[in-house]
């Protein structure tokens, strides 16, 4: 996963920090003018059958699964031989002008070994879930995204013009046990610059994309959200809330 990835650092997020500012500064939602995709999974176990709109790749060890007998959770998990499982939507985000942002609620195993992610992706050549947010020519993913490390990372690619990495400062744990929201967020620049892409977690920013060249916004590219686990089969990665809101 690090092999030729350039490594940088954004700020620490101040503390007079508005939480969940991506929401804000895009007002109320004209249909006429966004693009809004809310899915609470009341019917989990339709979405792995494409009826509403998510499509999957599951490794033979892993399971999507709905985690609450009620409705309303989506599990995945694996057999304890580092499997995973990811799901995309069947729609094109471009981000060129347009903005844009993504969010979920996750909860994963306390493990650092497990990996969640969320965030865009090129679609081309995909066989396996981690490739969405580590191979494919253009992408953009938040998340636990490396091995052996719970710390969310921005990672975006451009042309497969080499991965690069955005790590917070600030200390951020996603891999608790606990419930938490995190998000990627476009300023709906056309002519990119640093900052137009940034992440957060629990409505607050933890990371900013510092290299704008890299930063795809020239392919419509899928939504998605996905884990891969290591190797204790009792642990899961939770999915719920997953929002999408994209200017038209």
């Amino acid at each position: 996963m690090s092999a030729g990835f350039k490594e940088s650092i954004t700020h620490a997020p101040v503390s007079s920090q508005k939480p969940y500012a991506y929401r804000s500064k895009m007002g109320m939602f004209n249909s006429a003018e966004w693009i809004v995709v809310f899915d609470d999974f009341l019917q989990a176990e339709q979405a792995t059958e494409n009826q509403v709109g998510w499509t999957s790749i599951i490794d033979s060890g892993a399971t999507i699964v709905d985690g609450n007998e009620h409705g309303g959770v989506i599990d995945i998990s694996s057999d304890g031989t580092d499997e995973g499982a990811v799901m995309y939507g069947n729609l094109g985000i471009k981000l060129n002008g347009k903005r844009f942002f993504m969010e979920a609620r996750v909860k994963v195993e306390d493990s650092d070994d497990n990996i969640v992610a969320i965030g865009l992706s090129d679609l081309t050549s995909t066989t396996n879930p981690e490739d969405l947010w580590t191979t494919q020519s253009d992408f953009i993913a938040f998340g636990s995204v490396t091995d052996g490390d719970a710390t969310p990372k921005l990672v975006h690619d451009k042309d497969n013009g080499g991965p690069v990495t955005v790590t917070p400062e600030s200390d951020f744990d996603l891999n608790d046990g606990e419930w938490h929201v995190i998000a990627i967020a476009f300023n709906g620049a056309s002519t990119l610059t640093d900052g137009s892409l940034k992440a957060y977690v629990d409505g607050v920013e933890a990371a900013s994309a510092t290299t704008e060249a890299q930063v795809p916004d020239d392919l419509p590219l899928a939504p998605f959200f996905g884990a891969r686990l290591e190797d204790d089969a009792t642990d899961i990665v939770s999915f719920d809330y997953v929002r999408i809101v994209a200017e038209r």
